[in-house]
């Protein structure tokens, strides 16, 4: 890859952690000569001639050429140390959008840890309102009468303040009419 693309795709890699559209690197892969998966990174196939790194998520499996982890991986590492800070900012910010629209009633409570991951369905995240690209990893309830799938970050959020809400017995039990909630 020349210098100048791999450059762009440092910068673009940089440009999606910061906004979530791009998870953090797990640091859990294999390795193996490539299959003809897209990768997750650059959207490319991975050709036979190159190395995939297969990586596990729960249910859900994804790939990256070498060179495009090693960036992945570097640049989510950049991320980790500059914002640690922040993500504790990011969560709690999450955490309060997600308590007020369970006390509004537009965010029904999550009543147990089913859920399921997969791929983004260029939907809207029901926490935060943002889209989930179809390149994006998402959680939603298993078992919920509606579509109500999250950012994996925002579903921490939603799932922690479910729990606190449980906690408190303070949680609407039934969907105000009209609402289009989950």
């Amino acid at each position: 890859m020349p210098v100048a693309v791999m450059d762009d795709l440092r910068l673009t890699i940089r440009a999606r952690l910061a906004k979530d559209a791009l998870f953090p690197a797990p640091h859990k892969v294999w390795a193996s000569p490539g299959t003809g998966r897209t990768c997750l990174v650059c959207g490319t196939v991975i050709s036979s001639l190159e190395v995939e790194n297969e990586i596990t998520l729960g249910a859900v499996t994804i790939w990256a050429h070498l060179p495009c982890y090693t960036m992945w991986r570097e640049e989510s590492e950049r991320l980790e140390v500059s914002s640690q800070p922040e993500e504790a900012d990011y969560l709690a910010s999450l955490r309060h959008i997600a308590h007020a629209r369970l006390k509004s009633g537009t965010l029904l409570v999550l009543l147990d840890k089913s859920s399921r991951v997969g791929r983004g369905v260029n939907a809207m995240c029901v926490v935060c309102d943002k889209a989930i690209f179809a390149s994006e990893l998402s959680q939603e309830p298993v078992g919920s009468r509606r579509r109500a799938q999250a950012h994996l970050v925002c579903y921490r959020a939603w799932s922690e303040e479910s729990k606190a809400t449980r906690r408190a017995k303070s949680w609407p039990q039934i969907e105000p009419p009209g609402h289009a909630s989950v």
